[in-house]
């Protein structure tokens, strides 16, 4: 007789090391996912729920956002933004996407949750500060004049007989 073995979730790891003092009391918690890779999204309803599990008797719950990686490959995006929004809103998520290899919204992602978690508001120029500027080459094309043939006039003639 052959016995199916059970699938353990991916984040059993987490689950039997919850007594870690990296558990305890934490302010805010990002869980991370590559918009690029689907089964990291599914992954997250298990991360969430250890989560959950590790803070249910704590007295204050920690701030918890869900951060989508690798916007640079946008063209490679398995999870749409919208499903990201709508995991976000159902599970009560602060919402970032990022770039690791870019750096784009890094910064803005970790000052924006610190921020949360301290109670501070950031006005628009705390925000704006934090934005990479996107710098570009100016390509200056030799502009070399244009010869114009000039047609000369064309005469013609109508007879009408």
């Amino acid at each position: 007789m052959c016995r199916k073995k059970k699938k353990e979730p991916k984040s059993l790891f987490v689950q039997e090391s919850v007594r870690d003092p990296i558990w305890m009391s934490p302010k805010g918690i990002l869980l991370v996912y590559d918009i690029t890779n689907y089964q990291s999204f599914e992954n997250l309803e298990d991360w969430l729920s250890v989560v959950k599990k590790v803070n249910e008797e704590s007295e204050t719950q920690p701030l918890v956002a869900l951060v989508g990686n690798k916007i640079d490959l946008e063209h490679l995006r398995t999870v749409k933004a919208d499903k990201h929004l709508r995991f976000c809103q159902e599970n009560g998520l602060s919402s970032y996407f990022v770039s690791a290899k870019t750096g784009d919204s890094v910064f803005l992602c970790f000052q924006r949750v610190a921020a949360e978690i301290l109670g501070i508001k950031l006005n628009k120029a705390d925000m704006e500060q934090s934005q990479r500027v996107v710098k570009a080459d100016i390509v200056n094309y030799s502009q070399e004049p244009v010869s114009r043939t000039i047609n000369p006039p064309r005469s013609s003639m109508c007879a009408i007989q």
